[in-house]
């Protein structure tokens, strides 16, 4: 089965195209996962408030957000495994 995985920049509140992106594939239903970006932008402190800010605009719980830094690699082995299971 497809899965889409939409990438959103953590750091900031998710766009209005985000929202949008994601209510047209609820709508179509088809299965998504929203990735959160730039991880090593967020201070740790803030992680958890960010998440669940995140979450809330983008209409999810808090723990189906997954965070990845392209830049120092944190959360790409996690999404990778997601990945493969997914991908069966």
């Amino acid at each position: 089965s497809a899965r889409v995985f939409v990438l959103v920049e953590g750091a900031m509140s998710p766009s209005i195209l985000d929202v949008q992106k994601l209510d047209s594939l609820r709508i179509n239903g088809v299965p998504h996962t929203v990735v959160a970006t730039k991880l090593d932008k967020v201070k740790s402190s803030k992680r958890a408030g960010r998440t669940r800010d995140l979450a809330r605009g983008c209409q999810l719980d808090p723990g189906d957000v997954v965070w990845v830094s392209a830049t120092k690699g944190d959360g790409v082995d996690q999404l990778r495994s997601l990945v493969r299971t997914w991908t069966g």
